[in-house]
């Protein structure tokens, strides 16, 4: 309960970081187990740790010390030993133990490190230390939580990056920037006298001095201090901390700081990468490269809103509507069974999903934020074609469901939304809790979208009696919405981009009425300047939206813009993370997050419709070929690893409309290839040469 560091024979055990990871305390702990055989040796042995406050004991928005369970800290340890002869052998922790102060005097995740070199203790965890002076551990209350092996990969260091740039201010501090907004702390390496102290102050953005500018972490004090023992070159990075940042200054370097004197350390979640893309348009670059590295700054331990502030916590609106980039950026498998086991351990007697994760706030069953419950279960099957998280999840994705439906049989979610966030962050919004979405819209469109995801869900896991009522509910929910929002002239609500987006997206819209309300839409867009108003919400599927119904030139156009509010708006400002809000750059800093990936949710289009590489079934057993080749685009390529092999396409398209497009499939898929202006046709593993002259693709362009 709290942070720790264990040492065998002087030797570190393992290399996750920041363990245990932060989970609803009260309810369940993450613990970590490894094979030490090769750090043990013959005759005497030592186990060690370093403990300090970790996500247990770090305060939390607001929220004071010790903000998921109680006091003390608390250390469990455990080592079984088999001997040759075939005796085991156990050591845990008990009264037999002895503890000391060491060199970190202060440690905390939002707050930082202080470490006094001249208080370790070199040697303290190898056989010979003289511990005398050191005190009897005491025993602590067994906490009440469930205990669980960590099956997730941990945080780990992933890379380290040099300075870019390494300014000295008027006043002696040195500001480095390292080029690229991340998640992780620096390494120094110094050279000083005893007791001369260095401090590093993290930050997003930068005064017009050049000095950091911290306003935007709110009460985040995100500062490392190291002591200095004197003894030749002294290299340290903090343990127990961890900063979202591009910038660091230095105050207190004991001589002129040097590009090779500090690096910074890249740390997250540590999944594997599966999805890859290139582009000749700036733009769609930028979009991809800030994303996947928002994905990296959050994807830490839980999928946090933001790695700066006080805050970094597990907000599931953020995660469901970014979910299915996710998973074409990383491999989220294990990541998402162990965030869904913490959000049943959460899950309210009535069957709401809290809306944070561990809850750090009271709102639950949150429209579009508790869904996370059903969309990442869905997802990770349509993916990589698994089921078993979906049978692991079944039970507590059906209490969630009844949840909603029993106060709601109209078919409209109007009750038991007492908290709703809307259309978050949506442009046209008076205030945070004032969408201009009608938030009776975006809770009913959610409500359908999960409805449609658990018949499919029932159905490949042979519940039939399940997706008959899903079914069902289903098509009460469907035609409710249509009665209440959509118009025979298009017309979906209020009128709002999200209001028709959803609608389109998520099936809503009859039929007949579908293009009539695509066009409104489109209309709408181009009234705004060829610009989108939406939020949280509307924004992942907007793209799709247009593309999907005849406007696809438009969703391109949407996708290049840098005018503000856009992608390309970030970009072009030189953003590396994806902002929280479209204006990050303005308003009030002290809500405003620069690495913050939910409107990165978009990406996933960049893998669907211009690389041309979706799910045609789950798993990518059968793929979806339906690439824009917009010449707008220009050339780039795409690949990603499946359970199959490779999935890769390379695309060109000239000035004059020739179209180049070449796709790998890995043996065990087929693909569906549709080329813009072409008819479907199948292709079988291998790689597939295509060309098409610009006379085959003119409609499709003025589309």
């Amino acid at each position: 309960m709290g942070a720790y560091e264990a040492e065998v024979n002087g030797q570190r055990v393992g290399d996750a970081r920041l363990a245990p990871e932060n989970s609803d305390f009260h309810q369940r702990l993450l613990v970590q187990q490894y094979d030490v055989t090769r750090l043990l040796r013959a005759g005497d042995n030592v186990l060690g740790a370093h403990v300090a406050d970790g996500f247990y004991a770090s305060e939390a928005i607001g929220r004071g010390r010790y903000p998921f369970g109680e006091a003390p800290r608390r250390l469990w340890a455990r080592l079984e030993v088999q001997m040759p002869g075939g005796d085991r052998q156990v050591v845990t922790t008990d009264g037999l133990w002895r503890t000391a102060a060491g060199p970190v005097t202060f440690a905390e995740i939002y707050h930082g490190e202080t470490h006094d070199a001249r208080l370790e203790s070199p040697g303290w965890s190898k056989p010979g230390f003289d511990d005398s002076a050191w005190a009897e551990a005491w025993s602590a209350p067994t906490p009440s939580c469930a205990l669980h092996l960590q099956e997730s990969p941990p945080i780990r260091a992933v890379m380290a990056l040099p300075p870019r740039q390494v300014t000295r201010l008027p006043d002696g501090d040195h500001v480095i920037d390292f080029g690229q907004n991340f998640a992780g702390w620096c390494r120094i390496r110094v050279r000083g006298m005893a007791g001369h102290t260095i401090t590093l102050r993290f930050a997003e953005l930068l005064n017009s001095d050049g000095s950091v500018d911290m306003r935007n972490l709110r009460a985040a004090r995100c500062t490392d201090r190291y002591t200095l023992r004197g003894e030749g070159v002294e290299t340290w990075e903090p343990r127990f901390t961890y900063h979202g940042f591009r910038y660091v200054q230095v105050s207190g370097w004991p001589s002129e700081l040097q590009a090779g004197d500090i690096e910074g350390i890249v740390a997250h979640s540590d999944l594997p990468i599966t999805g890859h893309l290139e582009s000749s348009q700036a733009i769609v670059q930028g979009l991809w490269h800030n994303t996947l590295w928002s994905q990296r700054s959050n994807f830490f331990g839980l999928p946090t809103d933001c790695p700066q502030r006080d805050e970094r916590l597990g907000w599931t609106g953020d995660a469901q509507i970014f979910w299915p980039t996710a998973a074409f950026n990383m491999d989220v498998r294990a990541f998402t069974r162990r965030f869904l086991a913490d959000l049943r351990a959460s899950q309210q007697p009535g069957g709401a999903y809290m809306d944070t994760n561990p809850p750090a706030l009271p709102a639950a069953g949150a429209p579009g934020w508790s869904d996370a419950g059903v969309v990442l279960p869905y997802t990770v099957w349509q993916h990589y074609g698994e089921t078993e998280l979906i049978d692991e999840h079944w039970a507590s994705m059906e209490r969630w469901m009844a949840w909603i439906a029993e106060p709601n049989s109209e078919g409209l979610w109007r009750h038991r939304r007492d908290v709703d966030f809307g259309d978050w962050l949506s442009l046209d919004a008076k205030s945070l809790m004032d969408e201009t979405t009608p938030k009776l819209l975006t809770a009913t469109a959610c409500w359908a979208r999960m409805l449609g995801m658990m018949v499919d869900m029932a159905r490949i896991t042979k519940r039939d009696a399940a997706a008959g009522h899903y079914g069902a509910w289903h098509r009460k929910v469907h035609a409710a919405f249509v009665r209440e929002f959509v118009r025979d002239d298009g017309r979906v609500g209020n009128d709002s981009h999200t209001g028709a987006i959803l609608a389109l997206a998520f099936g809503l819209v009859p039929a007949s009425l579908r293009q009539s309300v695509a066009d409104r839409l489109a209309g709408n867009v181009r009234a705004r300047g060829t610009l989108l108003t939406t939020g949280f919400l509307g924004t992942p599927f907007s793209l799709d939206a247009l593309a999907e119904h005849g406007h696809a030139g438009l969703a391109v156009e949407l996708l290049l813009r840098t005018e503000f509010p856009s992608w390309g708006y970030m970009v072009a400002r030189g953003a590396t993370t994806i902002w929280e809000r479209w204006n990050g750059d303005v308003g009030d800093v002290a809500m405003n997050s620069y690495n913050h990936y939910a409107l990165g949710a978009v990406t996933a289009f960049l893998y669907r419709r211009i690389a041309g590489i979706d799910v045609g079934a789950p798993g990518f057993s059968q793929i979806a070929v339906r690439p824009l080749l917009d010449a707008r685009l220009g050339s780039g390529s795409a690949s990603l690893q499946t359970a199959h092999g490779e999935i890769a396409s390379e695309w060109q398209v000239r000035d004059g409309g020739d179209v180049d497009y070449r796709l790998t499939v890995p043996a065990g898929c087929i693909a569906s290839v549709t080329l813009p202006g072409g008819t479907p046709h199948t292709l079988g593993p291998g790689t597939h040469q295509m060309v098409q002259r610009s006379a085959d693709l003119k409609d499709t362009r003025r589309g």
